[in-house]
């Protein structure tokens, strides 16, 4: 069995998925779901501060990690599984779940912000590509550049989410608003994303599709808006 402290650190240091749950789990998607809103709820309810400044910093995900130790409370992940279990979270779970339980806390209440006229927000960037190798290359050398690719093209593909996701923000911010306020897996988060569906394919560039669920889309929709909120405040405050 993982260690209570070294389930929640994985939460920050797996590779990008689109799943919210590993091939292990002990969990289904459900229960991963639950358990992964319940603990960030606590860690922002203990540590909103920190939550917040992590978030808006967009800091990659092993940074986060290092920076903000105090995000990986081993109290509230015992609280969340009490039962015992092991779980693996992957990507950017662990942020999707700190930006849906910060905008519970903070902007439940708040209008939805004006985003006209807004710059786009800063993105994490990409890692290099790695360079082809050369035909005669040994199989230890395939093996790491087939594992440094498919690690980029994973980043790749949160990259595009992270673009997409603040889209839809930007067309719908109500629509994203509503949708964050639903809780997981319930008959209201269905309907919010239904009537996400303009948005959606607004987005999503001809002829691309898009392979990730509701976790990653929801997810990606709670870090653009919460950080978007912010953005249209300071640009209120502003001389």
């Amino acid at each position: 069995m993982i260690g209570r402290h070294m389930i929640a650190a994985l939460m920050l240091v797996g590779s990008a998925s689109a799943g919210a749950q590993s091939d292990d789990s002990d969990f289904s998607t459900k229960e991963v779901r639950a358990i992964t809103y319940g603990y960030a709820k606590c860690i922002v309810g203990r540590h909103a501060a920190k939550a917040s400044q992590a978030l808006l910093e967009n800091v990659a995900n092993s940074v986060l990690l290092r920076r903000y130790p105090m995000l990986i409370d081993g109290q509230c992940l015992v609280d969340q599984l009490a039962g015992g279990g092991t779980m693996k979270f992957t990507g950017d779970l662990y942020r999707y779940a700190l930006a849906d339980a910060l905008v519970k806390r903070e902007l439940a209440v708040e209008p939805v912000p004006v985003l006209d006229g807004l710059p786009r927000l800063d993105a994490r960037s990409l890692p290099e590509k790695p360079q082809p190798l050369a035909p005669d290359a040994k199989k230890s050398a395939r093996r790491k550049y087939d594992a440094a690719l498919k690690s980029f093209d994973r980043a790749a593909a949160y990259h595009f989410l992270g673009g997409y996701g603040e889209c839809v923000v930007r067309i719908d911010p109500a629509g994203a608003k509503s949708l964050l306020l639903t809780k997981p897996d319930s008959a209201e988060e269905s309907a919010s994303f239904s009537s996400l569906r303009p948005a959606f394919a607004s987005c999503l560039p001809e002829g691309k599709t898009l392979q990730f669920g509701r976790v990653a889309l929801r997810g990606t929709i709670a870090v653009n808006y919460y950080r978007l909120t912010h953005a249209a405040r300071n640009r209120a405050v502003a001389p």
